[in-house]
Formats: structure tokens, C-alpha cells, sequence
């Protein structure tokens, strides 16, 4: 069942409105019985240099479509699958609709991709290859949601950004990482932010373990925006073009919670992600631009980089392969 957040009303999972009559966000304990895979490996962690010292890397790129929204994207059309779901409807600048058409694939279903026309062309060949439909919608980021807003109702919505479900896979991440570092996790953990699905997904995760007794305490959580679109930071934003086309949320549906979770928030500028970015290849790691905006955020955040002993974890979320951007 989908519970709301404000009204404490209940829907079927099958509901096609991925939020409740009064506005109020959904929670869910649902989780579907059989999985669709891709064979999604454990993503590796590895030592980079960055901000003159040497931190860990989550290599989240390496997932079956190239980015961390599989963890969601396996979930969310598992559930749709097992419920009888035949076609859904999703909005995505790039990542979300690789995977989610990818999985809809897998699973059997036919999905319709909403994105900006100015969308990555790799991203969107992606898309092409699963036999997605794809709509392309011309100017911001925001004319694909309102485009979307249009339909909603009357195809299941299978939003990456309103579904709880989606959480429910990215969530995934939080106990790979705790057994990666064998039960101690590490003390700072810092992600590209644009909806929040990274840290909303790792705070899920960590909370039940923590619940369950599995680890003590919550590692502090660093979020990283673009200058070009920073609503964790600014009030009434309109996204810019930049080349961190993957964060371009302007607003996101739990922005709320994501300023509740998060324990520091910066900014950084298109001359500084381009540098992350440069400084990332230069090391042989072939992330994409927004992945890069973790490498100068470090100096900015509220992260001890002279406390060696202070471990800090930056997750990169998406692949080199999807950019022509050098």
C-alpha cells in the first residue's frame, strides 16, 4: 500500500498518481517479491585523489545502463511487473530513462520517456534501443514536467522523483556500502544532488540498519549542486543550462526531507565541475560531468580534509560514456 505522508490516507500500489489528493508525498513498505536483473554487480569502491588528499570513490557508473538509477529503476518496474502494470510513463533528463526503459524492457512492458530535447544524444540512443517511446520537448527542464502533468491520470506515472519505491532500490547502496567497509561505514558521504534519490536512498537504508541494530550511528551526508540549479540553497529557482545536466532539478518533490538529511549542501560553478571533471579523467576514472561536481565541492563542504581519520566516501553516479563533453 502507498501511505500519505500528511493524511495518513491509503492507495493501492497500482495507484497512476504517484502522490495522494491532498498534495501529501507517499511512503511504502511494499517491496516486490521477484526481481528483474540486469546483473547489477556490487560497484567497487577505490582511493582517488582529490582536494590534496586521497578519498574513496563508489563507482555507481558501473551498473548495467551506466548509473546509479538502476538501483531505483529495478525496483520500481519489478513492482510494476508483478502487478500487472503494462505501460508507464516517466520524465528524465537522461539516466532515469535509460534505466527505467531498459528494466521496462527486461521486464516486458513498454514505457514512454518524457525529456527535454536537449537531453544528452547518447542518453537518449539508450533510450532508443529498448523500443521506448520518446517524447522530446523543446526549452527548460521544466517544460518536460509540465508536458508530463498533462497526461497524469491517465498512464501510471513511474516517477523517479515522486515514487517511493524508487527509494526503495536506491536505498540498496547504503547496505552494499556497509558491507563494503565491513561494518563500520564511512564518516562523511558525499553525492551529486538534484532530486535527492542518492542521499534520500542511502538516508532510507542507513536507517534500517541502524533500526535493526546492524550499525550505531548515521554517517553525515554532503550534497552537491550546480550554481546553475540549487534549490537546497535558493529559494524560487529556474535551472541554467550546465553541463551537470543530471542535477537540473528545480524543484524537487522531497526537497523538504532532502534539507532534513542532509548535513552540509554547496554549490559550484561550471569552471570548477569542469576542472572535478578534467582532474577525474586525468586519474583514469571516466565518470560524467555531474558525477565531477564532487571533487571541488570537497574543499567547500563541512568535511574535515585535514582529519585523516575522518573517512570520506564521494559517489560517482553516472558514466564518461554518456558525455562527448572533454
Amino acid at each position: 500500500m502507498l501511505q500519505c505522508q500528511l493524511c495518513h490516507r491509503t492507495f493501492e500500489i497500482t495507484r497512476k498518481i504517484p502522490w495522494c489528493d491532498c498534495g501529501g508525498l507517499f511512503d511504502t513498505t511494499y517491496f516486490p517479491r521477484t526481481l528483474i536483473t540486469l546483473g547489477e554487480p556490487v560497484t567497487p569502491i577505490i582511493p582517488i585523489h582529490a582536494a590534496g588528499r586521497t578519498v574513496a570513490a563508489k563507482l555507481e557508473y558501473l551498473l548495467p545502463t551506466g548509473s546509479f538509477k538502476d538501483r531505483g529503476a529495478k525496483v520500481l518496474v519489478s513492482a510494476i511487473k508483478e502487478l500487472g502494470v503494462a505501460r508507464f510513463m516517466e520524465d528524465s533528463s537522461g539516466n532515469a530513462a535509460a534505466a527505467m526503459s531498459a528494466y521496462a524492457a527486461r521486464a516486458g512492458i513498454h514505457c514512454e520517456i518524457y525529456c527535454p530535447s536537449s537531453a544528452s544524444p547518447a542518453k537518449l540512443v539508450q533510450v532508443q534501443r529498448t523500443g521506448a517511446t520518446i517524447h522530446r520537448i523543446d526549452g527548460p527542464r521544466d517544460n518536460t514536467t509540465a508536458t508530463v502533468m498533462e497526461r497524469v491520470g491517465k498512464i501510471f506515472y513511474a516517477s523517479h522523483n515522486w515514487h517511493p519505491l524508487f527509494l526503495h532500490g536506491t536505498k540498496s547502496m547504503a547496505y552494499e556500502i556497509l558491507d563494503q567497509y565491513n561494518g563500520q561505514p564511512p564518516r562523511h558521504i558525499v553525492a551529486p544532488t538534484g532530486g535527492g534519490a542518492v542521499l534520500l536512498g542511502l538516508h532510507l537504508g542507513f536507517t534500517e540498519l541502524i533500526t535493526s541494530g546492524k550499525m550505531s550511528s548515521m554517517p553525515k551526508l554532503h550534497a552537491v549542486q550546480a550554481e546553475a540549479c540549487a534549490p537546497l540553497v535558493h529559494e524560487q529557482v529556474t535551472a541554467r543550462p550546465s553541463i551537470a545536466e543530471g542535477i537540473l532539478t528545480a524543484r524537487p518533490p522531497r526537497l523538504p526531507m532532502l534539507k532534513r538529511v542532509v548535513d552540509s549542501v554547496t554549490v559550484v560553478s561550471e569552471e570548477e565541475i569542469i576542472d572535478g571533471f578534467r582532474s577525474l579523467g586525468r586519474q583514469g576514472i571516466n565518470a560524467e560531468p555531474t558525477s565531477a561536481v564532487v571533487v571541488p565541492a570537497l574543499k567547500k563542504l563541512s568535511v574535515p580534509l585535514n582529519d585523516l581519520n575522518e573517512s570520506i566516501l564521494v559517489i560517482l553516479t553516472g558514466s564518461g560514456l554518456k558525455s562527448a563533453f572533454l
